[in-house]
């Protein structure tokens, strides 16, 4: 009987105990905490947020769609373009946790590129999805108000789904296309599978 732990909790597990998986929960929380903290008439009453917002929404339109929704609309203006402004730097320790996991053998490192293909399609599918069609254009939808209108909901669920999740999709979609260009990941599953046949032909 195999003993094994599933690869996606295990994953897990090294993930939180990885010093970059550490800084990706710390940098989450840090914004969340801004996004609880951000005040009504941010715009109103600070010509350098208006401008900065503007300035980022220039950027990325996802930041005017938001607006457009008329919930809770400076507050959002202002804390997304916060979160996009750190986008980069969430990119970078993403990349970093990821490409760190090779001393752990994350399962992306392992991977068919089919199934990984077929992940990375549900989840372009699940972020356009949740953004573009129907969930940013029906107003009285009470997912979208909570993740706009909702402090909390704004705080730790907006800011997962439409921006942080996008980032680190980004970060993990570069890694895996990087291993597969150099041969690593290829490399790794053809160990792997040999290393499972003798251990087939050991327990027979």
């Amino acid at each position: 009987m195999s003993t094994k732990t599933p690869a996606t909790s295990t994953d897990l597990k090294s993930m939180l105990r990885d010093p970059f998986g550490i800084a990706l929960v710390a940098y989450y929380l840090l914004m969340a905490v801004v996004g609880m903290l951000v005040p009504d008439d941010i715009l109103q009453n600070h010509a350098w947020a208006r401008e900065f917002s503007d300035f980022m929404a220039g950027i990325v339109p996802q930041i005017d769609r938001v607006t457009a929704l008329n919930i809770k609309p400076d507050v959002n203006r202002f804390y997304f373009s916060v979160l996009w402004a750190g986008s980069p730097l969430l990119f970078v320790v993403g990349l970093l946790l990821v490409f760190n996991g090779r001393k752990h053998q994350y399962a992306i490192w392992t991977m068919p590129f089919l199934k990984a293909l077929g992940i990375m399609l549900v989840c372009v599918l699940v972020a356009v999805g949740s953004q573009w069609l129907y969930g940013m254009t029906n107003t009285t939808n009470r997912t979208l108000k909570f993740m706009a209108g909702n402090v909390v909901g704004r705080s730790f669920w907006g800011s997962v789904v439409w921006v942080h999740g996008s980032v680190i999709f980004a970060a993990g979609f570069c890694i895996h296309l990087a291993g597969w260009l150099t041969g690593y990941i290829p490399r790794n599953i053809e160990k792997n599978r040999m290393a499972e046949t003798h251990r087939s032909l050991h327990d027979e």
